[in-house]
């Protein structure tokens, strides 16, 4: 399928960390599940927020033309029906993304399994991006997202502990990654997504299937509503 919008490696900030450093323009606030913005004082669903930081980074090297994406028929129900899933491929083009980022590990890792000669769909990526499961792998998202930004040193990181066994990373916006994150459009990005979703409508809801199952497949509690 051909891509109705087109988006090129941007530097110093990739696509998924425009949306982390602009979370308000693609999540909100819900009832229960929120996390404050590193920019202001508002907060906005996480899993919202992870969800659009992944499709972004994935419509971004599709886009770029490091990923191919492919809707494929598999057998399920023991043969008894089909289902769609859709599969992500390595291409030959060698865009550079921002070192760290999201959209470049997933270019690393796609090579690496195209290499292999295996076949692999877009919840594979993330799954193997993701690395282990936590009681919250969209929060794992978005703080691995930071941790990128943070080897930039576009983040500050900071650890503490608590009860002298339990230690926590601690991430903080600096002024000057901040007035950066307001020099890059954030419409770009918007449309990637948009377009998606109002002009390839079934990719766009096997795209939001597969990161779903990747996360369903990364959490350690099997009794999460991811709906």
């Amino acid at each position: 399928m051909a891509n109705t919008q087109n988006i090129e490696p941007t530097f110093p900030l990739s696509p998924s960390e425009l949306v982390l450093l602009n979370g308000e323009h693609f999540a909100q606030k819900v009832m229960i599940g929120n996390i404050q913005l590193m920019h202001s004082e508002a907060s906005v669903s996480f899993s919202q927020l992870g969800e659009s930081i992944l499709a972004a980074a994935v419509l971004a090297v599709r886009s770029a033309g490091n990923l191919d994406l492919d809707i494929r028929l598999e057998k399920a129900m023991f043969g008894l029906r089909k289902l769609k899933s859709l599969y992500a491929e390595s291409t030959t083009i060698t865009n550079s993304w921002p070192d760290y980022s999201l959209e470049s590990q997933f270019i690393q890792i796609a090579a690496k399994l195209d290499k292999g000669g295996e076949t692999f769909k877009v919840s594979d990526l993330i799954n193997i991006w993701l690395r282990q499961d936590s009681s919250s792998p969209w929060q794992s998202t978005i703080q691995m997202v930071q941790s990128g930004l943070a080897e930039r040193e576009l983040l500050e990181k900071s650890e503490s502990t608590k009860l002298k066994v339990f230690t926590t990373v601690n991430y903080s916006l600096p002024d000057s990654t901040a007035e950066l994150a307001k020099q890059f459009p954030i419409k770009p990005v918007k449309n990637l997504l948009k377009s998606c979703e109002e002009n390839q409508n079934e990719m766009w809801e096997l795209l939001r299937k597969e990161i779903k199952k990747a996360i369903k497949q990364r959490t350690e509690q099997d009794d999460v509503d991811f709906d």
